[in-house]
C-alpha cells in the first residue's frame, strides 16, 4: 500500500506529508470535539491560522498531478471539474477562517460594535466561493451531472441510490447554512469550527479517490466512507444546540437555536422541494437571522 500511495509524481512529498498531516488533524480534532465539546482552535493562539492555510495548501498542491478532463463512469476518480471545485469549497471554509480569525484578533467579534459588517463579509466570502464554483462547473462540465451526487454507484440498488443523493444535497445545504448562521467566537466554537468541520468530507473524498484510482478500496467503500464523513458538521450542531459560547440568557439563547434549527429546514424545503435559487435562499436565511439577532440586541446598527 506504501509503495502504491508514494510515487514519483510527487517528487518531494509535500502533498503527501500534507495530506497525512491534515487528516491527522481532522480526526484529532472531531476526538476533543465529541469528548470534550471544543475543538480547541482558538483564534487569539499564535498557531491557529497555521490551521486553514495548511489545508488549503493541500488542496492547491493537488495541482501537480494530471485528472483527466472528464469524470469516467467506471470507476471513481479525480477528474478536473472535482479538482478545482475541491480547491474552491476547501478555500471557502479556510478562508472563512482566516477571516474570523483576523477579525477575533482585532476584537471585531460579537461584542463589537460593528460586528454586522462582519457578518456582511462573511456571507460576500462564501457567495463568491459559490460563484467561481458555478463557473468551473459552466466550463467543464459537458453532462449536466453534479460532481458528488452523481459519482459512480457500482451496483447500489435504486432507492439506495435515491436515499444517498438525498443525503448529499442536504448535507451540502447543511455545510451553507452552518457557514451563514454560526457566530465568531474567540473559542473557536462557532464560524471557526463549523468551517473547518464543512472541509473534512471536501478533503476526505479527494483522499478516498486516490485510495480508489489505485485500487485499493472500491467504488462501495468511497460511498460508505464518504457518508460518514458527512455526519461530521451535524457534531457542531449537537454541541452549538448544548451550549452557546457567548453566555447569553436562555431567552436569546433559545431564539438564536431555534432558528439555526428551522432556517436549514426551510432552506432545504425550498431547494430540494421547490428548486429555488441557491444565492436567492443563502440571502433569506442570512436576512432572517440577521433580523433575529439584530432584535434580540446582538446586532447594533
Amino acid at each position: 500500500m506504501g509503495q502504491q500511495l508514494f510515487t514519483h509524481h510527487d517528487k518531494y512529498h509535500l502533498h503527501k506529508v500534507l495530506g497525512f498531516g491534515c487528516l491527522f488533524n481532522f480526526f484529532l480534532r472531531i476526538y476533543w470535539l465529541l469528548a470534550y465539546g471544543s475543538m480547541y482552535i482558538y483564534a487569539d493562539s499564535s498557531y491557529s491560522l497555521l490551521i486553514p492555510v495548511a489545508h488549503l495548501t493541500l488542496s492547491l498542491s493537488s495541482l501537480i498531478f494530471q485528472v483527466p478532463q472528464t469524470r469516467l463512469n467506471s470507476k471513481i476518480i479525480i477528474w478536473k471539474e472535482l479538482q478545482l471545485h475541491n480547491m474552491v469549497f476547501t478555500s471557502r471554509s479556510a478562508i472563512v477562517m482566516i477571516y474570523s480569525i483576523v477579525c477575533i484578533r482585532n476584537d471585531i467579534d460579537m461584542s463589537y460594535k460593528y460586528y454586522y459588517l462582519y457578518l456582511i463579509g462573511k456571507l460576500a466570502l462564501i457567495v463568491l466561493h459559490h460563484m467561481l464554483a458555478d463557473y468551473i462547473t459552466l466550463k467543464y462540465n459537458t453532462n449536466d451531472k453534479t460532481t458528488t451526487r452523481d459519482i459512480n454507484w457500482e451496483n447500489i440498488p435504486d432507492n439506495v441510490k435515491r436515499g444517498l443523493k438525498q443525503y448529499y444535497a442536504i448535507c451540502q445545504i447543511l455545510a451553507i447554512n452552518s457557514l451563514i448562521l454560526t457566530d465568531n467566537d474567540k473559542t473557536g466554537s462557532g464560524v471557526i469550527e463549523a468551517a473547518f468541520l464543512v472541509m473534512f468530507p471536501i478533503q476526505l473524498s479527494t483522499f478516498l479517490m486516490t485510495l480508489v484510482r489505485k485500487s485499493i478500496i472500491t467504488n462501495i467503500h468511497w460511498h460508505i466512507f464518504y457518508t460518514l464523513s458527512l455526519v461530521s458538521p451535524y457534531f457542531l450542531i449537537i454541541n452549538t444546540l448544548r451550549s452557546d459560547g457567548d453566555g447569553s440568557d436562555s431567552g436569546y439563547k433559545n431564539k438564536l437555536e431555534i432558528a439555526k434549527v428551522y432556517l436549514p429546514v426551510l432552506y432545504i424545503i425550498f431547494r430540494l422541494q421547490y428548486n429555488f435559487n441557491k444565492y436567492y435562499l443563502m440571502f433569506h436565511i442570512f436576512i432572517i437571522n440577521f433580523y433575529i439577532q439584530y432584535r434580540n440586541g446582538l446586532i447594533v446598527l
